[in-house]
Order: structure tokens, then C-alpha cells, then sequence
């Protein structure tokens, strides 16, 4: 966006709202289907209280006609929080925080557009209190906070030009990518589009190289399917398409996922359909951003393709070995055997094929325009099955090492120790996060740090981490209305290892929902709870890991623990 040298300067006392009657405006007619001359209805605009010049962020209103499902922009910029009334004559929208000097347009749902005679100019107000990072990571983001910071397009730091799009930022922070190649000691300057800021140059701030592993940021979820509402987009052929409709399988994670079946899939012939997400995925924060998501193709096989726009351009890929991780994938997604298992592939190695979309690599710390999953057999069995679930963008990949314990049979091991709790499987007021059945454990009036009992798990007796990377513990928690905590035990080399849930009361409340915990066995606080080693080994064997269903703080309260799908990950479970 070229606007630097269109700062406004204007006062913030304009008065936002008054009516302006008898906007002048034009209209256009664009040709919306090849195929007929149907004359569609034209959008006009009667008034608008957008003044000109006009605060950026404000809301507005357009009144005219035929404004159904309309868009609004500023030139090519969107308008947010576009809501149009039942009669389909007004417009409430949002104005950005960022655009050109420019006209302001509606697009109806016929794709016909009016736009204002004249453009509109935007007011930027002050951009202060900007707090700098204390140090900052090579070819890492660091973020600059403050009041109106989004409205910052250019930081300079240890002499090298960083460009900035605080289009999709929040206004009280701004994330910046640090270059791979600076001094051990550097200055931050910034520019603003509003010149009058004069934001004051940073204090001398410590540049550090990047550590084995990373923090990553949280993921976006294109896909859950947890609204209940079925995104398929049905292709040349229409297969069998809908949530929840597996074959003999347990639920992915959560209560629903996508079922599309074909009894006579035709391999590369037929395009079936596609999910198609169009959201803007700003990857700028990531560090590793990976695409992931469970499969389960039942006892038969199914598949997709990839595509990816970015920048205007598009292109395809296909999954398989090199990028999957897994002998099973060629051009087709391995057999589960009624198992939910998980994909990741790395967009930073992603190769893509030509589809003629220009589209030759996948810049990791641009914006993505649009993520489609072509369905289509490939080189699959016959018929064709697929379920998929919980799509995302992750930091880094999703890759399950050791499924300690899921609760999918009634059977589990517990080590009682009179301490009175209760516990049976799916004895809590809730479904499962993962599969069908979960483990609950409570205690009326409970006292404090009483060891209700252990948990044993058999999948993690004689636990070999040494072909594990970054091992995590990884495990949901729901503690219904109650609250609850717990600890965790190993043994390894003679020694007896004890950690906790690290929160600072000593209990967590989750309010009924499921909560996802991951930690990097390496870094948790293990304190020694019997022998002479002074640490664990977490590249070698543990002889067990347990948890324990502590109270902690919990004294006087029902204790609840609800715990599903324990894990070890390579990296954080997402």
C-alpha cells in the first residue's frame, strides 16, 4: 500500500457524524455471468454520514438501494463489520484503519458496484507510549507495543529498512520480522503515518541467535467443522459428503468432523469437490508454519490436493513420503485402519507444481490469500473414504511419538491410595476431546495435597526418547465446575522424578471445557522425590511415567479431574 506520502495531518476534533445528503456517486454495471444479458439490480447510494476527510476505525452508515449482501471498501481496501438491513437499503460498516486516499465502493451480491464521485481522505491520529522488546532474536518476530502502533509502516533497526503492513495488526501491536544478519547490540527507529508522532528512537537493545527450539504461536484453524455446518464444496461429481458420518470410527477431536465417500472413485479422472478457505492467514508470526490435520480413510483410502494462493498467484502440490514423513503416502493418504492419524507437512519445503498460477514457492513470513483441498482419488483404493478433521496452520509439526493413554477401552490401571477419590471412565458431564471415552476422577470436600491415587499407564513403561527430538507431555484437562490438579512421577536410573501442573495456586479450573496441555519434558521443574541422580535423562529410556491425582490447594472443595489423550510429541502437541 503506497500511501507514505499521503499522511494526513488534519485535526481529530472533525466532526465524524452529520449527515450528508445527496452523495454524488457513480455507478457501474459489470458483466456477471458469460452466459446471459440479465440486468441486474444496480446499488445506489441516497446518504452517508462519512465525512471527508475521515477517522480511520470509525463506524458509518450508506443509505440507498439494492445493497444486497454488498461489500463495502475504500478503494481496494475492505470495510469491516458490513452488516445490511432486511430491506437491503442500508449499510452499517467500519471504516480501516489503513487505506489509499480513495473512493468509497459497494459491490452488491450480483457484483454490481457504486462508488463516490469524490475520494476520501484518511485522518491518522498519534501513534504513542510505544514500548520497544528488551532483546531481539535473529531472523525471529519481535513486537513493538503502544497505543495506535499498527499505524507504524517503517522500522529501521541496526541500520537495515523494514517495511510493515499494520493492515492486519492490532493497533496496540505491531509484529516485525528481525533480519538474520545484525550486530549483538542494536537501535530501533520507526516512521508513522502520522508525522506529528515523533516516536523516540529506542535505548540500546541485545540481539541473540536463536535457541535449538522455539515458543510457537498458536495456530489458525481453517477447518474443526465444530459450528455443525457442512463447508463441502461438491465438484464435476457429487460423493457422498457430511459430518459425522464415519464407518465404524471414533470421533477425531471434538464432536464432529467431514465424512465424503464415493463407491466408484475413477483415480485422476474426476474432481470431486473441495474445502475452500478464504480468510487472509498472516504468517508473519510464525516461525514454522506447517499445514496439519487428522485423517481416517476407515479400511479404504482417500485423498486431496493442495492448493495455495499467495500474492495475487496460486499453485498445487501433492502429498507424499518426502513431504509427509510417512512410507504410506504416494499421491495418496496412508490406510489408518479405522485410526485418526495426523498429517503435517512443512510449507517451508512445500514443493509446488505449475498449475499455470505463477505461484513457485511459499514465502513463510507473507500472507497467505487462500488454502483449497482438492478432492480427488488419486492413487487411492477403491472406493474412496476419507474423514478428515481439525485443519490448521500449525507452528511447527504435529507428530504424535508414543499414545500413551486414550480411554478407549474400559480397562485402565490405577494405583490406589485410599485416598477416597472416585474414578471410572466418562464419569464427568461431558463428552470426550479425543475418540469416544475419557478417565474421571473425584472427590467431595477434598483436603489438601492429598495423593488420591496414580494413574499407570502400560505404553509408558520402558519409554525409549531417544529418537524424539523435543519431547512434550501432552494431555486435555477438563475439571467440569470444579477445580482440580495434578502431578506427574517418573523413575529412571534408581531415581524418582516428581512435577506439576505449574500454576501458581497449585489447581487449575477449566469451567468445563477441554483445555490441551503440552510441556517440554526438558524444561519442567522435576524435583527429586527419592535417589542420588540429580536430573532426568530425557534422550534416554524412562522406566515409567505416572500421574498422580493430587489435590494441590484444593482443601474444603469438590476435586475434579477429567484427562483424555496422553501423549508424547515430538515438539508441542497443537
Amino acid at each position: 500500500m503506497n500511501i507514505k506520502n499521503k499522511i494526513q495531518k488534519a485535526s481529530l476534533s472533525i466532526a465524524f457524524f452529520g449527515m450528508v445528503c445527496g452523495m454524488n456517486s457513480c455507478t457501474t454495471q459489470k458483466e456477471y455471468s458469460q452466459s446471459n444479458d440479465i440486468d441486474y439490480p444496480q446499488p445506489k447510494i441516497a446518504d452517508s454520514n462519512l465525512q471527508n476527510p475521515t477517522v480511520i476505525g470509525e463506524p458509518f452508515m450508506i443509505l440507498g438501494e439494492n445493497f444486497k449482501n454488498a461489500k463495502v471498501y475504500l478503494g481496494e481496501t475492505p470495510c469491516a463489520d458490513v452488516t445490511v438491513s432486511a430491506t437491503e437499503d442500508t449499510i452499517k460498516a467500519t471504516l480501516p484503519r489503513i487505506f489509499d486516499v480513495s473512493h468509497l465502493r459497494v459491490v452488491n451480491a450480483y457484483k454490481q458496484e457504486v462508488f463516490s464521485e469524490g475520494e476520501y481522505e484518511p485522518v491518522y491520529p498519534l501513534t504513542s507510549n510505544v514500548e520497544y522488546p528488551t532483546f531481539i532474536t535473529r531472523g525471529q518476530v519481535f513486537a513493538i507495543k503502544g497505543t495506535n502502533v499498527d499505524l507504524i509502516y517503517e522500522v529501521i533497526i541496526g541500520g537495515q529498512t523494514i517495511e510493515v503492513d499494520g493492515a492486519n495488526a492490532n493497533p496496540s501491536q505491531i509484529n516485525v520480522l528481525a533480519p538474520s544478519q545484525l550486530p549483538d547490540e542494536v537501535t530501533i527507529k520507526v516512521s508513522t503515518y502520522n508525522a506529528d508522532s515523533n516516536v523516540p528512537e529506542s535505548g540500546s537493545i541485545s540481539v541473540e541467535d536463536a535457541g535449538e527450539f522455539f515458543d510457537p504461536v498458536e495456530p489458525v484453524v481453517l477447518f474443526d467443522f465444530e459450528d455443525g455446518v457442512n463447508p463441502y464444496e461438491p465438484g464435476d461429481v457429487t460423493p457422498e459428503n457430511g459430518l459425522d458420518a464415519g464407518n465404524g470410527i471414533s470421533k477425531g477431536r471434538g464432536d464432529h468432523y467431514l465424512t465424503v465417500r464415493k463407491a466408484d472413485g475413477d483415480g485422476w479422472t474426476s474432481w470431486m469437490g473441495q474445502l475452500y478457505y478464504d480468510t487472509p492467514i498472516d504468517l508473519v508470526t510464525f516461525t514454522d508454519p506447517h499445514l496439519s490435520f487428522q485423517i481416517n480413510s476407515e479400511t479404504s483410502q482417500g485423498y486431496f490436493q493442495l492448493q495455495i494462493g499467495q500474492n495475487g498467484n496460486d499453485n498445487g502440490a501433492d502429498f507424499k513420503a518426502s513431504n509427509t514423513g510417512n512410507d504410506g503416502d504416494n499421491y495418496v493418504f496412508r490406510a489408518t485402519n479405522n485410526e485418526w492419524q495426523w498429517v503435517t507437512v512443512s510449507l517451508k519445503d512445500l514443493e509446488l507444481s505449475d498449475w499455470g498460477g505463477g505461484l513457485d514457492k511459499v514465502d513463510i513470513k507473507g500472507t497467505l490469500d487462500f488454502v483449497k483441498l482438492s478432492y480427488k482419488q488419486g492413487n487411492g483404493a477403491n472406493p474412496y473414504i476419507l474423514n478428515l478433521d481439525n485443519v490448521m496452520i500449525t507452528d511447527g509439526p504435529v507428530v504424535v511419538a508414543n499414545e500413551l493413554e486414550g480411554f478407549e477401552t474400559a480397562s485402565y490401571i490405577w494405583d490406589d491410595n485410599g485416598g477416597g477419590a472416585t474414578h471410572s471412565i466418562d464419569g464427568g458431564d461431558m463428552n470426550a476431546i479425543s475418540g469416544d471415552h475419557y478417565l474421571n476422577v473425584h472427590l467431595n470436600g477434598a483436603t489438601g495435597w492429598n495423593w488420591t491415587g496414580a494413574l499407570k499407564m502400560d505404553n509408558s513403561n520402558n519409554l525409549d526418547l531417544s529418537g524424539v527430538t523435543d519431547p512434550h507431555l501432552s494431555f486435555w484437562v477438563n475439571t467440569g465446575n470444579a477445580k482440580g490438579n495434578l502431578q506427574f512421577e517418573i523413575f529412571q536410573n534408581d531415581t524418582k522424578f516428581g512435577g506439576n501442573i505449574n500454576t501458581e495456586n497449585y489447581f487449575v479450573e477449566t469451567s468445563g471445557e477441554w483445555k490441551l496441555y503440552t510441556f517440554r519434558l526438558s524444561t519442567m521443574a522435576w524435583s527429586n522425590w527419592g535417589g542420588d541422580a540429580e536430573k532426568p535423562d530425557f534422550t534416554g529410556t524412562l522406566d515409567y511415567i505416572a500421574f498422580g491425582f493430587s489435590t494441590g490447594n484444593i482443601d474444603g472443595e469438590r476435586y475434579e479431574v477429567n484427562v483424555d489423550d496422553i501423549m508424547i510429541t515430538d515438539g508441542p502437541m497443537f
